[in-house]
């Protein structure tokens, strides 16, 4: 009987380490980079408010967002154990409570408002793996369930949501949580804090075994030359290039790496797109990859078992091309791949120009054993004034099965609200997710979002793509390039880059500036009065001095250019006068681009008249409207710009 007691006791001493053991792993995944490439197990799945009829109704009216009904509330999980919720995200919280049970339990384990689960100051869920920024909430503290877990929403309208988490099996032994599991593995919590603010670096985590090549090469154009060699197992662990000329090179060097002396190439893509760059300025700052005033910078591990070999090319144009210096260090470590428990890094490049209506952009297709990690989306609109394009849907596919289906383009970022101010509306940079870029009158937006903890693992295949927007009547032609990063046994996908275009294949595109979208700035005595869909701007005559500073041409207002690319463009101006317009001018500083308009050039409803060209550089951002000497108004709808260097 004694030797009884004492098996028992050694047997839940090693069920409660195991189930330690796998709480710690599933915390270390949010800090220790290096465990990127590891395989997993379990099978990845979302429950999300996606519209079933393929409609946009992701959760405007709640129609879809729950399980079922119960007395208690709305259920918006049902899920048996066991297994691990790893995010949960939503961009409309609200103070009802939502509750956990776990294991059948009658009592709630987690009683908490919703809201709560992301403001990061109410514990267990506190920051960084609860917060909010760009639209949307999101908290990823791991949540284990040995049995079951339900969780239940109590107010009465549950709108956007998606949970996702990963079943598991009897081998993983997991128990289910509560809150001293938090309270016990603060060690862990404090290193996701250390990394994801950037206090810690992801390169200690190797210790003594770091190792260093300085960078040094200049490129020519037309010319290749080596980064980094290695005739042996190892692995990359990151990578720094100092910013220097390499900024003003945009789309002018390609990346190159291959393992192995595979056929395919692991990574094979313009340099700056793989470092997080957006229309030609840096845009990604997160832990793993991006850039920053001073490095472009890559922490993603890249194992090998024989040999890696990462270039740089330079592309031979037409323009005036300088050599450019590289300078930078690349790091790592003599510790080769274990091809049993860990994938080699992959990247695919995919670039789609004018879309067909009702088509969704693959970001990616593999085939083979390993998991994914990261995406990056930039798209660019090519029609005037419209991100309607960013309304699709995520859809993740793995060994032939759909498992994730999220509910919009910015959702899948964990963002929300485009064009919402303070949501959706501008670039802006999180550890592990973010926007790139938003901006209405160039018709642009992109994303990033990389996993950690929640990691898409497969064992035969794996497709992701996104809707270009559930409404294909309304089909907004838009340009999609995306980078899906992965690891795998071995390379088996295809890159899609850009191919050159005819000139007849190009549509002309025009940027639109609406009054919604107006930065600007008044003259002393200058108003604005915005009646959507448009603003009057006025200015009285008047008898003070600084409105005799130039009596034919007073400014009014000044409108600010900062989203536009530098180069040459054409102006169109959408606008009507008023009982109490006088003639007006559009001027770019000291130099006035349009004639003197006035009732005499009134243009037709909705017609946006030419205007002139203006040429945009760092130092001319900027458009002002003036005025003769006497009263004026002018109602402005929109000005829009045709770029005269067609790309």
């Amino acid at each position: 009987m004694r030797n009884f007691i004492i098996q028992v006791v050694v047997l839940c001493i090693s069920i409660d380490v195991c189930a330690q053991d796998f709480y710690s792993r599933e915390l270390s995944n949010l800090s220790d980079i290096s465990r990127l490439g590891l395989y997993r197990t379990g099978e990845m799945h979302q429950l999300s408010s996606y519209d079933r009829t393929g409609g946009n109704d992701d959760g405007f009216s709640g129609k879809y967002s729950a399980v079922r009904e119960e007395s208690g509330g709305l259920v918006m999980a049902d899920l048996e154990g066991p297994g691990v919720v790893n995010r949960i995200w939503t961009p409309t919280p609200t103070r009802d409570t939502v509750k956990f049970y776990f294991d059948g339990e009658k009592q709630a384990r987690i009683a908490i408002p919703f809201i709560d689960l992301f403001t990061g100051k109410q514990f267990p869920f506190l920051a960084p793996l609860s917060g909010n920024e760009v639209g949307g909430y999101y908290c990823y503290l791991p949540i284990p369930y040995e049995r079951s877990l339900k969780i239940v929403y109590t107010g009465k309208l549950l709108r956007f949501h998606q949970t996702q988490y990963r079943s598991l099996s009897t081998r993983d032994n997991v128990q289910s949580f509560t809150a001293d599991m938090v309270r016990t593995h603060q060690k862990e919590i404090d290193a996701v804090s250390a990394t994801w603010s950037r206090k810690q670096s992801p390169l200690q985590r190797y210790g003594s075994a770091l190792r260093s090549r300085k960078v040094a090469v200049t490129l020519r154009p037309g010319e290749e030359h080596s980064l980094f060699g290695m005739q042996r197992g190892g692995r990359i662990v990151g990578m720094e290039l100092d910013a220097g000329s390499l900024v003003n090179a945009y789309h002018k060097i390609r990346l190159t790496a291959r393992w192995d002396n595979e056929t395919v190439k692991s990574i094979d893509l313009p340099l700056h797109d793989f470092f997080g760059f957006a229309f030609g300025k840096p845009a990604m700052r997160s832990i793993l990859l991006g850039s920053d005033m001073l490095h472009l910078y890559s922490y993603l591990p890249m194992p090998f078992d024989r040999s890696a070999e990462v270039s740089l090319a330079y592309t031979e144009g037409n323009d005036n091309q300088h050599d450019i210096s590289v300078t930078g260090t690349i790091f790592y470590t003599e510790e080769k791949r274990n091809s049993a428990q860990e994938g080699k890094f992959y990247a695919q490049y995919q670039t789609q120009y004018n879309i067909p209506s009702g088509t969704s952009h693959t970001i990616a297709d593999v085939t083979g054993k390993g998991h994914y990690v990261g995406t990056m989306l930039v798209t660019q609109g090519l029609e005037a004034g419209s991100t309607w394009y960013f309304e699709g849907d995520d859809r993740a596919t793995i060994d032939g099965n759909l498992r994730l289906h999220g509910t919009g383009s910015e959702d899948y970022f964990n963002g929300g609200w485009y064009a919402v101010i303070d949501r959706w509306d501008r670039r802006m940079s999180l550890p592990i997710h973010g926007c790139l870029e938003y901006d209405m009158m160039t018709s642009r937006t992109g994303g990033y979002r990389f996993y950690l903890s929640d990691k898409l693992n497969f064992e035969k295949s794996f497709q992701l793509s996104i809707e270009h927007q559930p409404d294909a009547g309304n089909n907004v032609r838009t340009e999609y390039t995306s980078i899906g990063f992965f690891y795998a046994d071995n390379a088996r996908f295809n890159n899609k880059p850009a191919s050159a275009l005819n000139e007849s294949e190009k549509i002309s595109r025009r940027h639109k500036l609406t009054p919604q979208g107006m930065v600007y700035s008044l003259y002393w005595l200058g108003a604005a009065d915005y009646q959507d869909p448009s603003i009057v701007f006025s200015m009285k005559k008047s008898d003070q001095w600084f409105a005799h500073i130039d009596p034919e041409a007073v400014p009014i207002a000044q409108i600010f250019l900062d989203k536009l690319d530098n180069g040459r463009y054409k102006v169109y101006l959408e606008y009507e006068m008023t009982p109490d317009s006088g003639p007006f001018s559009l001027w770019q500083r000291s130099k006035q681009i349009s004639e003197w308009l006035s009732e005499k050039q009134k243009p037709a409803k909705g017609e946006a008249i030419h205007s002139g060209e203006i040429e945009i550089t760092d130092e001319l951002k900027t458009l002002t409207i003036r005025k003769k000497s006497g009263d004026t108004a002018v109602r402005i709808f929109s000005v829009q710009f045709e770029p005269l260097d067609r790309k």
